[in-house]
């Protein structure tokens, strides 16, 4: 149903260079569309690390794709009937279609109107039984803050597995087991142009007090760039990313 209007369209314009964002984009640029990724920060999948995200980076334009990094847009438009997106900046790039991946941010109207307690993050905050701050009140999801297991620190991680795993801590507390929820990791694997980007733990940015930081290429097949982090005061928190291209995406 979606293939046959998208055959007369020659221009798509993606507004987010995060991981479904880049995926739409390498899908409709293989169908031969002009691809353009306006992302607002420095650099595309910002869960990564900068020279992870740089060489995806390179990857993307190789293959045609142009990104417009470090820019927003500003609002849409239409210009003798046709679809004008209006940057920051002040560029005009005309669209066909535009395709929004720009995240997600928690729905708190209901908490509030709950009198329930936000974190510090912009969830709601819960304890390890997913518990709000009514007792009576368990939340679980893309909404709620969690602990990160290597930084301690609370933090938002909207990805499915640790929700599906939420929701069933929830429903084990609320049937009157005593079950935790431990804290996530926020571990992300996404596939590019042959290129696949797994991150486990925190970047870079995360961890402030770097012992070393280590980069190893091999000449095996496929080539892999390894990136390891680790805290200098406690050594146990640790992250490791990893990139290898020509290979298929495992879980």
């Amino acid at each position: 149903q979606l293939q046959c209007p998208l055959d007369h369209l020659r221009h798509l314009r993606v507004v987010g260079g995060g991981f479904i964002g880049l995926e739409m984009a390498e899908n409709f640029k293989r169908r031969g569309m002009e691809v353009t990724v306006v992302e607002m920060l420095e650099q595309v999948l910002p869960p990564l690390d900068p020279e992870m995200a740089e060489m995806v980076q390179r990857a993307l334009q190789l293959h045609g794709i142009e990104l417009i990094l470090c820019e927003s847009v500003a609002e849409f438009t239409r210009h003798n009937g046709r679809l004008i997106a209006r940057l920051e900046s002040g560029r005009e790039i005309p669209c066909d279609m535009v395709m929004l991946s720009t995240g997600v941010k928690p729905n708190l109207e209901l908490a509030k109107s709950a009198g329930l307690e936000i974190g510090e993050c912009g969830g709601i905050k819960v304890n390890e039984y997913m518990q709000t701050s009514d007792p009576d009140i368990y939340a679980v999801g893309d909404a709620v803050e969690v602990v990160h297991q290597v930084t301690g620190e609370h933090t938002l991680i909207p990805l499915a597995g640790p929700a599906n795993r939420q929701a069933r801590i929830a429903a084990d507390n609320i049937c009157g087991r005593n079950v935790k929820y431990k804290g996530s990791l926020g571990t992300c694997i996404v596939k590019v142009l042959k290129r696949q980007q797994q991150q486990l733990a925190p970047t870079r940015r995360h961890l402030s007090a770097l012992v070393c930081h280590t980069r190893s290429a091999t000449c095996i097949h496929p080539p892999t760039l390894h990136t390891i982090l680790v805290h200098r005061q406690c050594p146990s928190k640790c992250s490791f990313h990893q990139m290898m291209v020509e290979c298929s995406v495992h879980k």
